[in-house]
């Protein structure tokens, strides 16, 4: 049986795609998986910023499409390109790896910390989460936006278009060589400062419910990765905004507990955050999100 397997072409999502692969190859060496390489909305439009495009969704709308279709059996997505809701007919069948869910700073050699760079360095994010936390920190730093693939994204730094630039550690870490190939470090930012994007750091792997494919796929989910993921798109489904506010969650599994830490930022600079325990991942999700609105006064002016 040949499985094929739809991804973005960016290198780190065939990174990505070649590692979820390799698993499934190892367990199931009677069938052949097969990579296809898609373009999605984001990937068409590199300029604009992702908080004026459609949202979450526009670096997996396609792909999902074509699991629909039956173009393709199987996708591997990042996780926190994923809207809170799953369309009709498909199922995150797995979630098999969680890396180090944190941010991380980039600069070229003359900069060794946040604090060491000078007033008014230019920072590249295209995130609002991360220029509202980073904001916070240092109100003098000028925010520029950034787009493109991780070798991109680096290239423009080390040309000296931004004084450091945002990135999530799990796309270094499954890119190792890439800071090497610019003359690059890296400095990961504290989770306490920097809450990550609801998914960050998680490889989902999707497909048609009930399908071959997706009994295939379960067995390389991990059971604690699924709950720490439910938990925080159960939260983030109460919002409904994805890129739009500066939001905020990572969950993680304790024992037979889940500890789930939020934050919602307003345009004023306000900053809201919990951290609540619970057993069950959706309403422990629903319940913090319910929480920090009424402590934020939802909907935020």
């Amino acid at each position: 049986m040949d499985v094929k397997i739809g991804t973005r072409k960016s290198p780190l999502a065939q990174i990505q795609t070649d590692n979820v692969i390799a698993r499934l190859q190892n367990l199931f060496p009677e069938h052949r998986f097969l990579k296809v390489l898609l373009t999605t909305t984001g990937d068409k439009d590199q300029t604009t910023a992702l908080s004026q495009m459609a949202g979450q969704g526009v670096f997996v709308k396609t792909i999902q499409q074509k699991l629909l279709t039956g173009e393709i059996d199987l996708a591997v997505h990042s996780a926190k390109d994923l809207p809170s809701t799953e369309p009709e007919g498909l199922t995150l069948a797995a979630f098999p790896e969680r890396a180090p869910a944190g941010d991380a700073l980039i600069l070229r050699n003359e900069f060794t910390t946040l604090t060491d760079l000078p007033e008014g360095a230019v920072i590249g994010t295209g995130s609002l989460r991360r220029q509202f936390q980073l904001l916070s920190l240092r109100p003098d730093f000028m925010i520029k936006s950034l787009r493109g693939n991780i070798d991109t994204r680096l290239k423009k730094l080390a040309q000296k278009e931004y004084d450091g630039i945002m990135m999530a550690q799990a796309a270094l870490l499954r890119h190792p060589k890439a800071l090497g190939d610019f003359k690059l470090h890296q400095v990961s930012l504290a989770l306490d400062e920097f809450l990550p994007a609801v998914g960050q750091g998680v490889i989902a792997v999707e497909a048609v419910k009930n399908s071959p494919a997706a009994k295939i796929a379960a067995a390389i989910d991990d059971k604690n990765v699924r709950s720490a993921i439910t938990c925080e798109r159960a939260f983030l489904s109460v919002f409904g905004v994805g890129c739009n506010v500066p939001l905020a969650a990572h969950a993680k599994v304790i024992g037979e507990k889940i500890e789930l830490s939020t934050m919602l930022g307003s345009k004023t600079g306000a900053s809201y955050s919990l951290v609540q325990v619970g057993a069950n991942p959706v309403i422990l999700g629903q319940n913090s999100a319910r929480a920090l609105q009424k402590l934020a006064n939802w909907p935020l002016e």
